[in-house]
């Protein structure tokens, strides 16, 4: 794990809202979001990158999609 996504993840554990660049945690996104549905954290995702906009990509975000914000 990565210090960056270890940074990303302990925040949200203690309770912060986070803002991450989506384009440098595009391999570890699923676990973030995953962290942040179990601590109700929101999380605004910045530079989506194409991949992560898709219809799948898109779907899995909105279980959460009350606590995401997506800035394009």
């Amino acid at each position: 794990m990565s210090d960056d996504l270890a940074k990303v993840l302990e925040l949200i554990q203690i309770g912060f809202s986070v803002s991450i660049d989506a384009t440098e945690h595009e391999d570890n996104i699923e676990e973030i979001l995953e962290t942040a549905r179990m601590f109700n954290t929101t999380l605004v995702l910045r530079n989506m990158p194409d991949s992560l906009l898709e219809q799948k990509s898109l779907k899995k975000l909105k279980t959460h999609s009350n606590k995401i914000i997506i800035e394009t």
